[in-house]
């Protein structure tokens, strides 16, 4: 049994955390998923009672109430963040998300929240930089360098268009040089993943969106093509 009084959280004692489970399974608030995000990864930061916690997320996670797409972003967030040794004891677990998070990236889901759940199950395949740098196609932008001149460039991805821009770009400024997406037959590895999980729920706009992010622009400044992919996890 897990003493959670000699486990820490970003504010303290993990001792707090088991009254919160209880607390959200009782009526799951998302005033109440927000103090457990803060206490268990705020800010991106990990701790003692955020592995622990693993274990109650798990459990959520398998259950198909209104719960479900919380624990799995949670533990995502969780596991993106961490090194193999620290993941080493909640291997089973993390096994469990991970098949968990593959079964739901499958149905539907809100655009914006989808993304954060392949994300999430990016983290749980351990797939490095798509577990953590998805969350632009939510944001509908990245930021990035041409590789020859290494001009800043903004890569437009969403309903303002599918486009890259240099210079002092701005939301609503009129759109720069059109992006061009990768075929969805070309794909492979985490992006076919993505890709075939995506079209397969019905998220159509997110599956656009990953063939642009899996696709080639043109930096206006020197007019050199590049890989967005790459250059956005040259970012990371």
């Amino acid at each position: 049994m897990t003493d959670w009084s000699q486990l820490k959280h970003a504010y303290g004692s993990g001792q707090d955390i088991p009254a919160l489970f209880s607390r959200l399974e009782a009526e799951p608030t998302r005033e109440l998923w927000s103090d457990l995000w803060s206490r268990l990864c705020h800010q991106g930061s990990t701790y003692s009672a955020s592995f622990a916690a693993l274990a109650w997320l798990t459990d959520v996670a398998s259950q198909r109430g209104q719960n479900r797409d919380d624990a799995l972003l949670l533990a995502g967030a969780i596991v993106a963040g961490a090194d193999e040794k620290t993941l080493a004891p909640y291997a089973d677990k993390i096994e469990s998300l991970r098949l968990l998070a593959n079964d739901r990236i499958r149905e539907p889901a809100n655009p914006d929240v989808y993304v954060y759940l392949l994300q999430a199950a990016m983290a749980f395949d351990g797939v490095p930089v798509w577990s953590e740098c998805l969350e632009g196609l939510a944001e509908e932008e990245y930021e990035a360098s041409c590789p020859e001149c290494e001009m800043g460039v903004f890569i437009v991805i969403g309903e303002a268009g599918y486009f890259s821009a240099v210079g002092d770009y701005e939301p609503g400024d009129p759109a720069g040089i059109p992006l061009r997406p990768a075929l969805p037959d070309d794909l492979d590895g985490p992006a076919r993943q993505l890709y075939g999980a995506a079209y397969e729920a019905g998220a159509e706009r997110v599956a656009v969106g990953l063939t642009h992010l899996f696709g080639s622009a043109t930096c206006a400044e020197c007019g050199s093509e590049f890989s967005v992919a790459e250059q956005v996890a040259d970012q990371y």
